[in-house]
């Protein structure tokens, strides 16, 4: 009798510890902002009487169809994060307006020596680059030493008796500052030219105004859309750069032929990603700000180009 109910009492814990461990599976995988999506939605819905969508891993986001520059999804739009390297975008905006793309720019210790360990580089050496090049290594493989050397280069333009790498640089994120007012990025604020910085901020509306100035540039759309990059410099030589845009890679399982840019940035535990989208014959422009890992910003923007492909209204307005 004894034997018996031990043997059940083990069964019983068995079975007790077996339903905990697949509750704990299950429960995982549920919360992942990929999975369930629209069963959370209509809860959401439910329990807050609340139509916004917001099962977004994303703290903000914004989906705009570029034909109108009508916003279709919004979340925080207006709320401030930190862009972490699509700071970059402000930056090369800016400098692009400083010199010309073939400009010969001589990239010296000093300025590579100011890369943060550990942030994200291009290789880049005290050589000669073409302006272009370098703007090509911020964007594709988002160098931090490339951004360093084109803050070093237009601030000796902007005033040729600075005499320290250091003092070109801010004199160029000064100038920047008062461009970015005049362009209207109203709440973006930078410290660095290379978005390694925790104090930077930005939205996801001054992310659409600057991308949008950008975008009216061929080379920019060139250099954005591939997902290798080879750059030819001065002296013959060349050096390729894979994109960190993982839409853009034919292996990934996140690859999308439809994608066409832009670009990723990720500090700490924010990961930002804007993407440029075709289909039903325009572009559209999603921007994600602050989701908690490097899957789930790829997750929340395959949710939106899906809900792009099959949206009625967009098919029926057609360019």
């Amino acid at each position: 009798m004894k034997n018996i109910m031990k043997r059940k009492m083990t069964c019983i814990i068995l079975f007790l510890l077996a339903i905990t461990i697949v509750g704990t599976f299950v429960i995982s995988w549920a919360i992942q902002p990929e999975n369930l999506r629209e069963v959370k939605n209509q809860i959401q819905m439910f329990l807050f009487r609340n139509s916004m969508k917001d099962s977004y891993n994303a703290d903000s986001l914004l989906l705009v169809d570029l034909s109108n520059d009508n916003i279709f999804i919004s979340k925080k739009e207006s709320e401030r994060r930190i862009p972490a390297s699509l700071a970059k975008l402000f930056v090369v905006e800016y400098a692009a307006t400083i010199s010309d793309l073939d400009s010969i720019v001589s990239a010296n210790d000093e300025a590579i020596a100011l890369t943060k360990q550990g942030s994200s580089v291009a290789g880049i050496t005290s050589k000669d680059y073409y302006l272009h090049n370098l703007f090509a290594a911020m964007l594709v493989p988002s160098g931090n030493d490339a951004a360093y050397v084109v803050a070093d280069y237009c601030g000796g333009l902007l005033s040729p008796q600075a005499a320290t790498s250091q003092e070109r640089i801010e004199i160029f994120m000064e100038n920047l500052a008062n461009h970015m007012q005049e362009q209207g990025y109203q709440d973006t604020i930078l410290y660095d030219p290379s978005g390694y910085d925790t104090n930077a901020l930005t939205t996801t509306l001054d992310l659409r105004l600057v991308v949008k100035q950008l975008l009216g540039y061929q080379w920019f759309r060139d250099i954005v859309s591939q997902s290798s990059y080879t750059a030819t410099f001065p002296d013959g030589s060349t050096q390729t750069w894979k994109n960190t845009n993982t839409f853009l890679d034919p292996t990934s399982e996140y690859y999308n032929e439809n994608v066409i840019g832009i670009k990723t940035g990720s500090l700490s535990d924010d990961y930002n990603l804007v993407v440029l989208y075709q289909k039903h014959g325009k572009e559209f422009l999603i921007c994600s700000l602050g989701s908690q890992s490097d899957s789930s910003r790829y997750d929340d923007v395959n949710y939106i180009i899906k809900t792009i492909n099959e949206s009625d209204y967009l098919k029926k307005t057609q360019l």
